[in-house]
This record gives structure tokens, sequence and C-alpha cells, in this order.
């Protein structure tokens, strides 16, 4: 038996920088002519550990393994897409030549992938071995990035080398090298175990994605109404071969995002951020600049600039477009003539007791406009619980704008425990209400305990951005230390003892990324305690179900119609969460369309085996799952249905004559068969007899009483079997003579 894997990649590269696709297909004998009767290379032979594959995205083959020696001809099929349609396919034909040798193919160890920012120098280490350590290998390597322009280049032993060697991959990056599309170099490593030509060969793919670098300093300011935009002039890609640079699009949100930039996959298609400018290359005192005149002064305003590149074709339409990895955020209010709250944090945690922290800001006096809205100023803080009703929580005074009026406010006595709660800050001027602050809300936290740890989520309403979360867990002296920090809405706390006490709060950190508004914006979640509890179930078992259909026959005891269920032992499957199993539940369902239900339980200690009896044949679908101390059950395991083996045989004599012998017309074997539609003719073609019932018992005589006379009638009998799709007919329609002897 070969046990070595064959592996080759084709290696495609698009200098329009097209997204390929592979795929094997039947090599042709002549044009568009297809070579007939012809199989894959794993067709040939034992199907048992002989699997060839191809990888649709790098077009790497992998057979894994070849049982026959022999020459063997695959074909490989380039598909070229552009915008998601196929422009061209090329067709490529190779010999694969399998020998039996002792010997093992060289081991080639990179990194798989990486993505890096054009203008970059990419040194990647390659470490080459061997098994055979008498062998030599030689290295070399193929792909894009080898093209002539700024060309890769391997530095290292270009010759037949003894292993152990290190190698390096050195690609200076540049601006025409961005793409949407991964570039590939394949790796090749050979030993020298044939002195005729070479001996085994192993190809490692690694998949490089050159990304365009982000604008630079990205500011916003009003300017007469409008929003300007400025960022760096030069940008550093913005000489490109071919006006492969096409300019700069400018993206834009209300409020602030902890959106984080991808190197992999870069750009804001699909992100919260909506395109309102494309294209554009406008500069003013080595500045790019951009100016939104569709802002309007409710909002906090969010941008974000990304340099896009295509290539062109003949008539300079573009295609294959590609987004830069996006600018830092750069925020501004056009119009601050509202209060902005900055903070809603949590400092008592109770159900009645609960005490919340609210700060807030005093719109900008000149934005205001003072004099169209003159005092006495009043602002109100309404609260809201949960989904109810706004109503006033309290209410500062001030004769003045100018008047200095404290901007903190402590919302007692709230049940900050269960509830949310949402506040905004409603603006008078001289008895006229200007208008409302945006809504912030407290953090909200959850726990959700489970086995060996406490599962962390939480929530909030926000005009700010949080970037990101700090939490922190309650230790023995009462004090609250950090355990971890993220930028999602959720943490694991693993590792824990169940049934231990364990108390959180979660801190957010978050800015209105906007000028003279405190910076970070610190809040507190409530305090939630929770105790660990082993709420995961098992994984489910491996289910086997056999029967003796394969032994029946006329003789059959029927105390031996059962199912045999045997299922795998799920604490070697998993055993980090099935060490505490209990017991098993058996699932049943007679045909594959009805449900399956709970027929019966096994406790562990008697083993992984259960026979079954069906209230109608063998026929059914099974699943078992397992239960642990907790009464946690597992998934159920995968269904498997077992069906009947049908077998009906008639007689072809009876003799109907009153001796209690043989009296009736029975079936010799009548098993899992639900109905029958038999007739039986006289020797003219009349009908003398016909029955649905399997068992028959015909005693010889007419529908209407009249015994028939000795001699020989035909029947025709079809079948309808109990199997587990349901009451089936048999492909098989019996005939045959029946002889009836009365002396």
């Amino acid at each position: 038996m070969l046990i070595n894997f064959f592996i080759h990649n084709p290696n495609a590269y698009d200098v329009d920088k097209d997204s390929l696709a592979y795929e094997l297909a039947t090599p042709l004998q002549a044009v568009n002519t297809p070579v007939p009767g012809y199989k894959l290379p794993d067709e040939i032979g034992t199907s048992v550990g002989n699997q060839l594959t191809i990888n649709p995205i790098t077009g790497e083959i992998r057979w894994d393994s070849p049982k026959l020696q022999g020459e063997y001809n695959i074909a490989i099929r380039v598909k070229e897409y552009r915008n998601g349609k196929l422009i061209n396919v090329i067709l490529r034909d190779m010999q694969i030549l399998i020998r039996a040798c002792e010997n093992e193919p060289p081991v080639i160890q990179s990194p798989d992938q990486l993505c890096v920012v054009a203008g970059e120098k990419i040194s990647l280490n390659i470490e080459v071995s061997d098994p055979n350590l008498n062998q030599k290998v030689r290295l070399s390597a193929t792909g894009g990035p080898f093209n002539e322009l700024s060309p890769a280049k391997i530095i290292g032993p270009s010759a037949f080398t003894p292993v152990n060697f290190n190698a390096k991959l050195e690609w200076q990056t540049n601006c025409n090298h961005i793409s949407n599309q991964y570039y590939q170099v394949v790796l090749r490593a050979v030993d020298n175990f044939y002195p005729d030509s070479t001996g085994l060969a192993t190809l490692k793919t690694v998949r490089i994605k050159v990304v365009g670098p982000p604008p630079k300093n990205l500011t916003s300011k009003t300017e007469n109404g409008k929003i300007r935009l400025e960022w760096d002039s030069p940008y550093s890609c913005d000489m490109t071969n071919d006006n492969y640079f096409q300019g700069f699009s400018v993206w834009r949100k209300v409020a602030s995002s902890n959106f984080a930039p991808d190197t992999c996959n870069p750009g804001l298609t699909g992100s919260e951020y909506q395109k309102i400018a494309f294209r554009t290359l406008s500069k003013q005192d080595n500045k790019y600049f951009y100016l939104d005149d569709k802002a309007d002064g409710a909002n906090t305003y969010c941008y974000r600039v990304q340099a896009e590149f295509a290539k062109l074709t003949s008539t300079s339409n573009p295609f294959n477009r590609v987004e830069s990895i996006p600018s830092d955020e750069s925020c501004i209010i056009l119009l601050r003539d509202l209060p902005l709250i900055t903070k809603a944090s949590v400092t008592e945690t109770s159900s009645n007791l609960g005490k919340v922290h609210i700060r807030w800001t005093k719109p900008l006096a000149e934005q205001l406009d003072t004099i169209k809205n003159p005092g006495p100023y009043r602002y109100e803080i309404y609260r809201r619980v949960n989904s109810g009703n706004s109503v006033l929580a309290t209410s500062v005074t001030s004769p003045y704008f100018q008047t200095e009026i404290d901007t903190n406010y402590f919302d007692m006595n709230q049940n900050t425990q269960d509830n949310q709660i949402f506040y905004f800050i409603s603006l008078f001027s001289n008895g006229k209400k200007v208008g409302d602050s945006p809504v912030a809300s407290t953090l909200f936290l959850t726990v959700n305990p489970s086995d060996k740890k406490n599962i962390l989520s939480w929530k909030s309403t926000t005009p700010w951005s949080s970037r990101s979360f700090k939490v922190f867990l309650k230790n023995n002296g009462g004090t609250f230390t950090q355990i971890g920090e993220t930028k999602t809405n959720t943490f694991d706390h693993n590792g824990l003892k169940n049934d231990s006490l364990y108390c959180y709060r979660i801190e957010s950190v978050g800015s209105y990324s906007i000028p003279y508004i405190e910076d970070p914006i610190l809040n507190y979640s409530q305090e939630v305690c929770r105790r660990p509890v082993d709420n995961v179930p098992s994984c489910p078992p491996i289910l086997k179900v056999t029967n003796i259909c394969q032994q029946l026959n006329s003789a059959i005891n029927p105390d031996d119609l059962f199912n045999t269920l045997t299922w795998s032992d799920p604490s070697k499957e998993c055993p980090a969460i099935a060490d505490d199993i209990q017991s098993f539940n058996i699932y049943y369902a007679e045909t594959i369309n009805d449900s399956l239900i709970k027929v019966d339980n096994q406790d562990v200690k008697d083993g992984f085996r259960k026979i079954h009896y069906p209230d109608s044949g063998l026929s059914g679908c099974y699943s078992v799952t397992s239960v642990d101390f907790n009464g946690n059950e597992s998934a159920k395991s995968a269904v498997v249905c077992i069906d009947n083996c049908p077998f009906y045989s008639l007689p072809n004599t009876f003799t109907p004559n009153g001796d209690g012998k043989n009296d009736l017309f029975r079936p010799r074997v009548n098993l899992f068969i639900e109905r029958i539609d038999m007739k039986v003719y006289n020797q003219w073609g009349n009908l003398v007899f016909e029955t649905i019932d399997p068992l028959i018992n015909w005693n010889g005589t007419t529908h209407n009483g009249t015994e028939l006379a000795d001699g020989t009638y035909h029947y025709i009998c079809t079948v309808f079997e109990k199997r587990v799709t349901g009451v089936t007919e048999s492909k098989n329609v019996l005939s045959g003579f029946i002889q009836i002897i009365r002396n």
C-alpha cells in the first residue's frame, strides 16, 4: 500500500488581479471531446483512504493517498471571474507517475498567510527539513510576487543542500501591488532520492495580501455651516502605474464607532458608514479636502476617508476596484446648541436604593445663539426605566447662560439591580423648549452561569462611542480588580469553581471624539453576582443499530425480532464535558416521517448497548442522548434508521376437506407485510376469490360460499411491505398456481 500523499499546485496568476477559481475536470482527447470512460485517480482501485481533492481558492491538489502504482492523468480547469462574472477558462492537463519507494518527502514550515500594507518589506522565514537525514533538498518558489514589478526573491540555498536549513522569502512591496486578491507563493522542496532525476517533493502555499495604506491625519471643522474634512497630501500611494490610484472616498455615520480596521479585509463596505463621496481629489494648501454640505446641527457626525484603486480598460472604465485601509475617525458636531450627556454611571447597585451618576455639558454659547434664545434657562433631566415612559427626574435653572451651574446629578433610590435606565436632557429658553439631548443609558450587565465559567454580556445606548470595556471582579476584600478588557460586548470568565459566588461590574471607556468634551468618558455597570453551575451537556454519542434481517428465513423465532443499539462512550469523545454522565435517553420513530419519541432510559452502569423490541416490525429510526447528573441532556446523536426485511411466501396446494388439516390457504412466511392485493382466477379467467388480508385464510370457496371444484387456479398477488419509509408496494408481484385437492 502506498501511504505518501501527492500534492501539486498549478499556481495560476492573473495580471489584471481578477479572481481565480479551480476545479478538476475530465481531460480532452481532442478539441471539445472528453476522454470516454474517464475516471479520476481516486476512483481507480480501493476508495478507502484514497481521496483526490482540489482547493477551489488556492488550486492546491492533494491526493491522500495513492493506492496503485501507475500513470494517471488529470485536468485542472482554471476559471477567471471579474465582478462575479466568468470571463475566461483555461484547461490544463497533467500526468502523475506513482511508484513505490522507501522515501518520505521533505517538510516546509512557514506562515500560511499574511497581510501587509503597501510599502512594507516582507521577510518571511522558511524552515526546510527531511525525515531522511542522509538526503539533500532543493528549495524553489513560484508565484505572482516573482513578476518583473519589484520581484520577490528567495534568500538561501538554490542547489541541493543537506538538511536542515533555513531560507527567507523577501519582497519589497509597493503601491502597484495593492489588490483585493491574495498573491500566492508556492514553495517547493524536493529531495534527491532518485539519482537519475529528483525525488519526492513537498509544496507549501503561502498567501499574501497587499493592501493600501490609510490616509493620514484626518481632521474635521465647521466652515460656513458646512463640515470641512482635511487629510495629508501627498498620500503615500497617490503615484502609481497606469493611474491605478483613483482618488479618495469619504464615509460618514452618525455618532462614533468602535470599528476596528482589518488589514486582511480593508475598506468600509458593509460597515455602518455610508459613502458620501467617491474619487475626490480636491487639494488646497498641501491638504486633500472635502466639504460636506449635507450635514445638519442635530447630530454628531463621524468621518473616515479611504483611498480607491482600480484597473482601467482600454476605454478608461474602472474594474477590480480596491479599497485601502480607512483613516482614523474624526467626529464633529456642526452645531452644539443642545446639552450633551457625558456620564450615566451606576454608583450603587440595589433593587430600591440604587444610585446613578449623570453628568452633562451645556451647549456652546456662540452656537446656541443666546440673543435668539435668551434666559432664563432650564435644564430638565428625564428618566426612562427599560421601555417605560419618560418622567422628569430633576431640573436646573439659571438666569443667564454664563451662570455657573452644577452639571452633575445623582439619581437616587433606583432599581439599578434589575433595570437599565435611560436619560435625556431638555433645554428651555425663557420657557420655550429649544430641544432634547441625545439619549444615554446606563451600562446593563447580564451574567449567565455555565459549567466552570460565567458568561458576561452587556448593553448600552449612548451618543458617544464605547471604545473598550474593562471587566472587574470583586475580590475577597470587597474591592474590584480588573481581570480583562475587550472591544466587544461579551466576556467569558473561565476556570471557575462551580457553586462559588463571583461578582462583576463593567467599565466602559468611550469618547465623543470632538473637541472640548471630556475624554475618555468612563461609566460603570451595576454589580452582578452569579455562581457557575454545570449546565453544559455532554457531546452526543455515536450510535449504531443492527438487527437480524440478513438471517431471516421461514423458521425464524419471533422472539428474535429486535434491534440492537450500541453507542460510543462520550467520555472518550469529549472528556472535558462528559466526565459526569449518569444515563442515556433512547428515542425511536417507526418511520422516517414520524417524530422521535423517548422510549427508554438506561443507566450508564448498564453499559452502551440496548435491545429494543418495536411494536410493529423491525424498521425504525433511533437517536441517543447522554444525560449528566445535573440533568443536562446532550444533543441527539445522528439519527440512524434501519429497515425491515419483508418476506412473503405462498404455498401451491391446500386441502379444504374439513379434516382439520391444511383446510385453509395461508402464507408460508409472512414477515413485515402491511396488506396484500390478491386475486384468484379459474381456468376460464373468472375471478373466484380476492383479499387484502396478508393472512389470506381462504377455505376454497367463492365469496358467496360456493365450494370450488378440485383443480388448478391461478393467482396474482401484489404485496405492500412495512418499510422505514412507510408502507411501500413491493417491486415483485407474486403470481402462480394453487392446487385445490379435496379427496
